[in-house]
């Protein structure tokens, strides 16, 4: 962040401070504090007393002086609750209505930026959690979403945007940041090219991307991110925000239509517009050991002698605390730094294995399968607009599956949702489940629309396929007596389910 953004930012800010206080008052309503709040990245919770404020780590790089800043300016304001987000940022919670503008101005001083962090605003730019470290990446495409999430940022109070505008780039098919289904999407090629992705998303009515782009050229990609932004404000929906998604687009125009004149405005900005980029290659100078046994959740990098540690923290929620933990470890190693996942974990890399092993063992209260690292969103006891308490259901399942100790892939790892919004990223999910209401006995229930078979890999791209209802009080016996029944077979889930797939239709049956 440059200095003359700072310093805009930063003069925005006695407008925020007077809209919280007429809210704070009951001068304004929760959903026009709502409409005018989001652009600052923070939002009410529900019952209005308490706010969350989302801080935009660019690309999802947690750095060792930004955790600092998390873990003193909590401590100064007694914030105690934070959350890992599926947009790699971290979300405050319970943050006091009289301190909120004084952490958005520490926090824009350390070059930390919540501006567009929610509303109808470029949000922060993805990318491949373990860019430039990971052996079986096709390049390094980290810098490329940060010269993207710098050009953003510089337009962020230029233009007016129907909604929210999610850019993200994958450095293989892996495809962690769903570039394919995103409204912008890079996905990196072994040529050191992008193929580019446009108006996909989740939410109400899921669409995959359109491929506007085959094999382009790194240099050419803010071509392609500010075609998308003018393509947006012309064809977005400014008068229905249920249709105001770029996904909508592909329903307006149609596919190939999209395609062409995306393809029109690129030539266009080509000839207009100077907006070609470099990029330095990285270097890590430091080295280490090589070893070849690794304990688990330890991943070798592809700088020899260099590992990442996986950490998930149930449900994406991190005391302060542990914060304070991890950064006393990792804060006197060199070139160590945090990278945030979009399925709220977290890697900490570039360690020795010596290092390694000493942020292993502060980092073992998290998930201990794939399972347990799980992903929800915060909740309906938190979110204004949240129908079930997703972040509750997760916590309390994968409590009440421990004492049976099923062992790695038994029971898969599963997205929740607490409403149709799909924060937890529900359709993706090999199980999904997406908050509800059903009527037993014409009452209504808590309950989860529940989805099998969602895939974000590049290659095998596919949304959940909903099965049917329910009911929230069920959800733990269903997976009890699912993981016994794999477990009893001695399988992992998604074979069973081919191999047993009676057991599997009767045992849905018997729950939706």
């Amino acid at each position: 962040m440059n200095e003359t953004l700072q310093q805009e930012l930063l003069q925005e800010l006695p407008e925020f401070r007077k809209k919280t206080q007429q809210f704070l008052n009951k001068e304004i309503s929760m959903k026009d504090y709502k409409g005018f709040s989001g652009g600052y990245g923070s939002y009410a919770q529900r019952g209005g007393d308490r706010f969350m404020l989302r801080l935009r780590m660019n690309q999802g790089r947690l750095t060792k002086e930004k955790l600092q800043f998390i873990v003193e300016e909590c401590r100064k304001y007694g914030i105690t609750r934070t959350h890992c987000t599926t947009c790699q940022t971290v979300q405050l919670h319970d943050v006091s209505g009289d301190v909120l503008d004084k952490v958005m101005e520490d926090a824009l001083q350390c070059g930390i930026v919540m501006r567009g962090g929610g509303g109808d605003f470029p949000r922060n730019v993805m990318c491949s959690p373990l860019s430039g470290v990971d052996p079986e990446e096709a390049f390094d495409v980290l810098p490329y979403a940060e010269k993207t999430g710098e050009y953003l940022l510089s337009i962020i109070n230029k233009y007016s945007l129907p909604r929210k505008l999610k850019t993200v780039f994958s450095n293989s098919k892996k495809n962690e940041t769903h570039a394919n289904f995103r409204d912008l999407g890079f996905i990196a090629n072994d040529d050191h090219t992008f193929d580019v992705y446009c108006c996909g998303g989740l939410g109400n009515n899921p669409m995959m991307g359109v491929k506007v782009g085959d094999h382009v050229n790194p240099e050419d990609i803010l071509y392609y991110v500010n075609t998308m932004v003018l393509l947006f404000m012309e064809h977005g929906n400014y008068t229905n925000r249920a249709r105001a998604r770029s996904r909508y687009m592909q329903e307006t125009l149609g596919a190939e239509a999209l395609k062409a004149e995306f393809a029109e405005k690129v030539d266009l900005a080509k000839k207009n517009l100077d907006h070609k980029i470099t990029v330095e290659e990285r270097t890590i100078a430091k080295t280490g050991v090589v070893h070849e046994a690794l304990p688990e959740r330890m991943l070798a990098q592809k700088q020899k002698g260099l590992y990442a540690v996986s950490y998930h923290p149930l449900c994406g929620n991190v005391a302060i605390d542990k914060w304070e933990e991890i950064y006393g470890v990792i804060r006197d190693m060199d070139e160590v730094e945090i990278r945030l996942t979009p399925q709220e974990g977290m890697y900490i890399i570039n360690l020795t294995y010596d290092e390694a092993m000493q942020v292993l063992e502060h980092t073992n209260d998290g998930a201990r399968t794939s399972f347990e690292a799980s992903v929800s969103c915060v909740g309906s006891l938190t979110c204004q607009v949240g129908l079930r308490d997703s972040n509750g259901v997760l916590y309390r399942l994968i409590e009440a599956c421990r004492p049976y100790q099923f062992a790695e892939g038994v029971l898969p790892r599963i997205f929740v949702s607490g409403c149709p919004s799909s924060c937890g990223t529900n359709q993706i999910g090999t199980i999904g489940l997406q908050g509800t209401v059903k009527l037993v006995d014409k009452k209504p229930e808590n309950a989860f629309k529940l989805s099998i078979f969602g895939n974000a890999e590049k290659d095998n791209t596919r949304f959940g396929e909903e099965k049917g209802v329910i009911l929230e009080k069920d959800i733990n016996d269903f997976f009890i007596r699912l993981g016994k029944m794999v477990a009893e077979d001695g399988m992992t889930f998604e074979p069973w389910t081919k191999e047993h797939a009676d057991k599997w239709n009767a045992l849905l049956a018997k729950y939706l």
